[in-house]
């Protein structure tokens, strides 16, 4: 059922990009023939090229065209000006031209936008007269291509950055839960190993809903009144989440294999991985969380362990075990603590 859902999600959201990308080739293409502007056509394939299916990502690829576009026609004109005439001095300024943009694409991919712009300006604008009034009408062009596509994406079916990571994280913290369970599970069963990769996917979610985050806190807030604060707090108590998994299966598999120990406040420990547990799902659901329980069951786990250390209980273990099973219980409750920093505005 859930497979089926992916599966729907994934074709409409397609869907209505290509409808999007089409409505916007055709308003570029609608525009630049009103305006008789004789290379039309770089109108709309810039429009095509700049939508993405994601606001965020079209509003990186505008604002990467329009000022690609700047520098390149600056670049371009030059070279006209400088190499002026068709055959080897169109030859010779393509060569230094387009050489120097795609160099500089490893400082800033819009140099890649850049040197597209080169191109156009150069071969077509070698053998006109007026040059830089050529130049002006290709940025013209171009400048409503991506004007085109910013209203289409801001406008029609706006599909932003944040309304996707709002949709992944039931799935991001489902994961996490399970990843919290099974290593607590093997350390209460004598600190047997788990697989190396255990986190690997919950590791590729929690770096897929930083970058996402990012994008939707560097652009989509441009044109949306969207809170995205409380959203930033849940991508935040995930990373630290994976983040004090990834030292507990750390400690866990270096146990020696066999001689592990039997973990005396076993109960403590479940029940303070249960209510995680549950708090990871409510966060990921976007409910109000049981923080006071989850608050209870922290505290309950301190005193039980204060209790063992005074009890004298914890020199069973020799010092390389004391600091593993420690560390262990440290970044679970690391995790725990991290939890209830999310108590303020968790539903969003």
């Amino acid at each position: 059922m859930a497979s089926w859902i992916g599966q729907h999600r994934f074709f409409s959201e397609h869907l209505r990009h290509g409808i999007k990308t089409g409505l916007a080739a055709v308003l570029a293409y609608t525009i630049v023939t009103a305006f008789g502007l004789a290379y039309g056509f770089w109108g709309v394939l810039s429009a095509v090229i700049v939508m993405q299916i994601n606001v965020a990502d079209s509003l990186q690829m505008c604002w990467n065209r329009l000022t690609g576009t700047a520098i390149g026609a600056a670049i371009g004109l030059l070279t006209l000006l400088t190499l002026p005439g068709p055959g080897w001095p169109t030859a010779l300024g393509l060569l230094l031209s387009v050489g120097f943009c795609a160099y500089m694409t490893r400082y800033n991919p819009r140099y890649t936008m850049a040197a597209i712009t080169v191109v156009i300006l150069v071969v077509a604008g070698s053998e006109e007269e007026r040059k830089i009034l050529f130049g002006i009408y290709r940025i013209l062009e171009i400048g409503i291509g991506v004007g085109s596509a910013f209203l289409v994406t801001v406008l029609i079916w706006p599909h932003r950055a944040g309304s996707t990571l709002r949709e992944q994280m039931r799935d991001n913290f489902a994961e996490a839960s399970r990843c919290a369970t099974i290593l607590v599970e093997a350390f209460l069963s004598r600190q047997t190993a788990v697989p190396s990769d255990l986190l690997h996917d919950i590791n590729a979610r929690s770096r897929q809903a930083r970058e996402l985050l990012t994008k939707a806190l560097g652009h989509e807030r441009l044109v949306s009144s969207e809170d995205l604060d409380a959203l930033s707090r849940r991508v935040t108590a995930l990373e630290n989440c994976v983040e004090q998994m990834r030292a507990m299966l750390h400690v866990l598999n270096d146990f020696d294999e066999g001689e592990g120990y039997e973990i005396i406040m076993a109960a403590q420990v479940r029940e303070l991985v249960q209510a995680v547990s549950e708090v990871m799902v409510s966060i990921g659901e976007g409910r109000d969380a049981a923080l006071d329980e989850l608050e209870k069951a922290v505290d309950a786990f301190e005193l039980r362990l204060e209790e063992l250390r005074a009890a004298g209980v914890t020199r069973r273990f020799n010092l390389h075990k004391l600091l593993q099973v420690f560390s262990f219980l440290h970044a679970m409750e690391s995790m725990a603590k991290g939890l209830l920093k999310t108590r303020s505005n968790v539903a969003v």
